[in-house]
């Protein structure tokens, strides 16, 4: 599906409400997980309040790519390159997480700053005539 300069980040939204002219919108938040900075104490996991979170083998949080990408193949390569590499693979996981609730509980409770989330997804409403 190709992007259309009337609609931004259709595949991120949660909700869709039609009305007669407008229609609402709830988009998931912009989740930047920075992998280098991960320390893996698992404070994010803990205090997450949808239970989205986990910690991996080497208590590293990898799900972003384990969720969104089909290929075993490439995940397996992407894990087995990153874990326990914390200092020579600097990866950002960059998701909207449809589950995620914009809380930011994960990201007060990172005391590395590695999770922050992007609040300019909200809730809104547009006015659409026709959609090409």
């Amino acid at each position: 599906m190709e992007d259309h300069k009337k609609i931004n980040h259709l595949n991120s939204s949660q909700r869709l409400k039609p009305s007669i002219s407008t229609f609402s919108v709830k988009l998931a938040p912009d989740v930047v997980y920075d992998y280098s900075k991960c320390i893996g104490n698992g404070q994010c996991v803990q205090v997450c309040p949808v239970q989205i979170l986990e910690l991996t083998a080497d208590k590293r949080w990898c799900k972003a790519i384990d969720g969104y990408v089909d290929n075993k193949e490439a995940v397996e390569a992407f894990h087995s390159q990153v874990e326990g590499k914390k200092d020579a693979v600097p990866i950002k996981i960059h998701n909207a997480m449809s589950a995620c609730l914009g809380c930011a509980a994960c990201v007060a409770a990172c005391p590395e700053g590695a999770i922050n989330i992007i609040p300019e997804f909200a809730e809104g409403q547009t006015a659409v005539e026709k959609i090409q």
